[in-house]
Formats: C-alpha cells, structure tokens, sequence
C-alpha cells in the first residue's frame, strides 16, 4: 500500500509539476508580448510627438509667408500711391492722345508714312 501511495504522489508531483511548468511559460510569452507592444506604443507616441512638431513648424511657416505676402502688397501699395502723382505737367498732347484711344478702339491710323529725309547719313 505504501507502494500505491508513493506512485500516487510520484505521479501527482510530476503532473503538478508539468502544469506549473506550462502556466509559467505562458506567462513569460505574454510578457515578452507585452513588452513588445509597450516598445510599439512608445514608437507611436514618438512618431506622432514628432509629426505634430513638424506640422506646428509649417505652420508657423506658413504663417510667415502670409504675413510677408500681406506686406509685400501693403508696400507696393504705399509705393505707388507715394511716387505716382496726378501731375498737369505730364499730359500728353492732343494729336497723341487722341491717336493712342483710336488704337485702344481698334481703328488703324490712315495717315501716310512720310519720308525718311531728315535723317542723316552715317
């Protein structure tokens, strides 16, 4: 009967044994698992810290080119309305101004090409 008794508990140790074994190994592979998607998650995070530093420098770089395209035409505009002035002085004659709105109509001048005399020689 110790005989029995022995085996029972050779065979109950050894199952006890082989169960433990199994648990503990499944164990260390969800670890391993978790580990690898704590480094994924940490890679993620990376990435997206690093794409939301990116888009904030094209933003501020976007921001100041519309701003330098904002004053750009703020100053052309200041330069034209200081350096053009509506002077009497520069009006063009009559005979001009009257040739240059037919042209702008689209009638062709008829007047006829007069001779080149008054050229010199060279």
């Amino acid at each position: 009967m110790w005989v029995y008794a022995k085996a029972a508990i050779i065979v109950v140790l050894t199952i006890s044994l082989f169960v433990g074994g199994w648990k503990a190994n499944g164990w260390r592979l969800e670890a391993q698992a978790a580990e690898v998607l704590r480094l994924e998650l940490r890679a993620e995070l990376e990435r997206r810290v690093k794409a939301d530093a990116d888009r904030l420098s094209l933003q501020v770089k976007l921001s100041d080119a519309e701003a330098k395209v904002g004053t750009g035409v703020k100053v052309v505009t200041k330069t034209i309305r200081e350096y053009i002035h509506d002077a009497p002085d520069c009006r063009v004659s009559n005979p001009v101004s009257n040739g240059l709105r037919d042209l702008r109509a689209g009638v062709m001048p008829t007047a006829a090409a007069q001779p080149a005399t008054s050229r010199a020689a060279p």
